[in-house]
């Protein structure tokens, strides 16, 4: 005679077989998920290659003996969620956001995208700054940070210098309107000048061109006369001209921080300590908090630093000093966010890249 299964048994049995199911169903979810996401890292993954080999092709013929242009731009990350709600920072790093833009010029081999016929040369002034977008209201366009980070845009502008056929056919932006401002910042791909002729330009008009080009009114004397509808960079898909800066899609912050050997640390930084307080801050303040219009920045050689808390002679400002200079110093750490086209990876994917400035 055969014996059955006990009731006991029978439990056993069916508790085992459920533990085992869950391991099952908890183990093929996140094959699932991992299947499902390999996609967007992959894309994350080739947007930061694109990004860091471009940088280092970029500043491996960076000219010391040209203008640098620096600027930085912090602003609150509307979408920050404290990670600690039992004891909020609201001046946590991660708190703000970073909008920083970078102008340098350069040796290298570089040629036009469109155009014919196509230019060529082997100097070029390169900027890196978070694109503006179209709007329907000319005075009201869409910067930057009113844009959801994943929506954002790195632009890349290249404008090759190209020695004009004689002297009157040097650039001359003294006359510029805000529309044809934004099209040489945003549309042209090369400049009729040369180096030697952009070092001599009067010092109204470089106040001028650095204000479009890093977005901010660049002081002087004189201070630009620049409107902010004519500065930064505008991309328009409508406006095949300006695809041409449209660099890399999906990058929700981008940051430039120069090593600084005095500082021991990389600057400048929101809040270097990460406390409650941003009395520490490098970046410039109105109260307690971030002033809502002024960036601190550097221009090389012809300006000066402007950073809370750091003094710096603008004497000093020069090739033989280049690695004492705060914010650029002797290497450059570019910091960004990069998101997939598909929105899989909510938050996106933070990544670090250094590039190193000494001969």
């Amino acid at each position: 005679m055969r014996k059955a299964f006990t009731l006991i048994e029978l439990v056993v049995s069916l508790a085992i077989l459920a533990v085992v199911l869950s391991f099952a169903g908890v183990i093929f979810k996140v094959s699932i998920g991992s299947h499902r996401l390999a996609p967007a890292n992959a894309e994350i993954m080739q947007k930061l290659r694109t990004i860091a080999e471009q940088l280092d092709a970029d500043f491996r013929g960076l000219r010391k003996d040209a203008d640098i242009l620096v600027i930085w731009s912090a602003a609150r990350n509307l979408n920050y969620v404290d990670p600690d709600p039992s004891n909020p920072n609201p001046n946590h790093p991660a708190a703000f956001e970073r909008f920083d833009r970078i102008m340098f010029f350069t040796t290298g081999d570089f040629q036009t995208y469109a155009g014919n016929p196509v230019v060529r040369g082997n100097i070029a002034r390169v900027c890196y700054t978070l694109a503006r977008g179209p709007s329907a209201d000319p005075a009201d366009p869409n910067w930057p940070r009113e844009q959801k980070p994943p929506k954002r845009i790195l632009a890349r502008t290249q404008h090759i210098l190209v020695a004009p056929a004689n002297p009157s056919e040097q650039l001359d932006t003294s006359q510029f309107t805000d529309s044809q401002w934004l099209a040489w910042n945003s549309e042209q791909e090369s400049d009729k000048i040369t180096l030697a002729g952009w070092r001599q330009l009067p010092i109204a008009d470089k106040v001028n061109m650095l204000s479009v080009i890093g977005d901010v009114t660049v002081q002087g004397p004189p201070d630009s006369t620049t409107k902010e509808a004519a500065r930064g960079v505008l991309i328009d898909r409508a406006q095949p001209a300006s695809i041409h800066a449209l660099f890399c899609e999906g990058v929700g912050q981008f940051t430039v921080q120069g090593w600084s050997d005095l500082q021991g640390r990389w600057i400048p930084e929101v809040n270097p300590n990460g406390d409650k307080s941003l009395d520490d801050s490098d970046f410039i303040l109105q109260g307690a908090d971030l002033h809502p219009t002024r960036n601190p920045g550097v221009w090389y050689p012809w300006g000066g630093v402007t950073l809370r808390g750091i003094q710096y002679d603008s004497q000093n400002i020069d090739e033989a000093d280049f690695n004492g200079i705060p914010g650029l110093g002797r290497a450059l750490k570019f910091t960004f966010k990069l998101y997939d086209s598909r929105g899989l990876i909510k938050n996106g994917r933070t990544f670090t890249h250094i590039v190193y400035l000494d001969d």
